[in-house]
């Protein structure tokens, strides 16, 4: 690390680095935010027949994903075609809460979602997104990081240049540049909220220490259908094996599908940053 960057690091907080290093998407977000403060909001169509009120922020910074990219449009569609009346969803790694949304329209009056992120920024925007569309009795959040035991875990602010995501630290993050955050797990808030009929995990690389934490939860007659992000490319990069992952999974009785329903083949994907894929239930 160069002299500059270590001298930088120490006086200017990490916060104000993120902003800075990004001043256009953080031009940007200031704007939308100010709009957002005095009630000029978007109206969106996220799908036929699904109109929301949304923070303006909410489609260039984070929904535009499940608009314009194949891949995460089509895993957005299956989400939703698996959605099922009454359904509780625990959405691990909720982001701005699109499938969390998504669960409460969907699955009926009736429907319920816990989104989980260890970003405030996230957490902050779910709940405006919550309360703006009235569903705010029936979409809880949870700032925390989903794992394998409760506790606390550190991790490190991506910034705006990232939509507000928290990220591992690596070994150049010292402790300064790291932020304290509360770890919950699946059979924890199961055991309070009541047991989830869907899962979503995008945890960055975490999915392994998620399934620790949810044993109990998938080992049910009743366990949920499992939407799952499996981030190869940071497994790989801490001499985790992603296949063991899903061999989890399958341990717990799981069939596992492709974006096509399709058995899901590894060797396919092994090679590809991040898998997207779709654990039923055998029953």
């Amino acid at each position: 690390m160069s002299l500059t960057k270590t001298i930088t690091r120490k006086v200017v907080p990490r916060t104000a680095r993120n902003w800075i290093r990004s001043p256009i998407r953080s031009l940007r977000w200031g704007w939308y935010d100010a709009r957002a403060r005095i009630g000029w909001l978007k109206s969106l169509e996220l799908r036929e027949g699904w109109r929301l009120r949304s923070h303006p922020a909410a489609v260039p910074f984070a929904y535009f994903a499940q608009v314009d990219d194949p891949e995460q449009r089509k895993e957005f569609d299956g989400f939703i075609a698996r959605a099922t009346p009454n359904m509780r969803l625990f959405d691990l790694g909720a982001h701005f809460g699109l499938f969390s949304l998504a669960a409460v329209h969907y699955g009926g009056p009736t429907a319920e979602a816990v989104a989980v992120d260890p970003s405030p920024l996230a957490i902050q925007m779910i709940a405006f997104q919550a309360r703006v569309n009235s569903v705010r009795d029936r979409l809880q959040t949870r700032w925390a990081a989903a794992g394998a035991a409760t506790g606390k875990t550190s991790l490190v602010a991506a910034g705006i240049e990232s939509a507000g995501y928290f990220v591992p630290p690596t070994p150049d993050h010292p402790a300064a540049e790291q932020t304290t955050v509360p770890m919950l797990t699946v059979d924890g808030l199961a055991a309070e909220v009541g047991r989830p009929t869907h899962l979503k995990i995008d945890v960055e690389g975490a999915e392994g220490e998620v399934l620790s934490g949810a044993e109990a939860t998938l080992s049910r007659g009743d366990a949920p259908i499992v939407f799952l992000e499996l981030h190869n490319d940071i497994l790989q990069s801490r001499g985790d094996d992603p296949q063991e992952v899903l061999r989890r999974l399958q341990h717990f009785g799981y069939r596992l599908l492709d974006d096509r329903d399709e058995p899901f083949e590894f060797r396919a994907a092994k090679n590809r940053a991040v898998v997207r894929l779709v654990a039923e239930p055998i029953r």
